[in-house]
């Protein structure tokens, strides 16, 4: 069963979020997310958004993870800078269902 979280950020500096999701892309897989991945809303309600997702194998990988990310000062620093060149405009968790 996946756990797949996305994150939604409204941004006018595209090259800056590509820079930044690469480098976030680095950490989150160092600590055991199967990936991270930064795609463009072009339709819809969230036309211009960007949204990252990233996929855990399970509930305990998640949580190992996050709490790998709240001790890593790499991160910290990187979610700091995106503070100021992004908006936090949403966040989801998705559970996968195995058919």
């Amino acid at each position: 069963m996946a756990i797949v979280q996305f994150t939604r950020f409204k941004s006018d500096k595209p090259e800056e979020m590509i820079k930044t999701a690469k480098q976030a892309k680095a950490i989150f897989e160092k600590h055991g997310a199967e990936f991270l991945r930064l795609s463009r809303f072009h339709t819809g309600t969230w036309a211009g958004e960007f949204l990252i997702a990233t996929r855990y194998s399970s509930w305990e990988v998640y949580g190992k993870v996050q709490e790998a990310l709240a001790k890593d000062e790499a991160f910290a620093k990187l979610y700091a800078h995106t503070a100021t060149c992004a908006e936090l405009t949403g966040r989801n968790i998705a559970i996968g269902i195995d058919l």
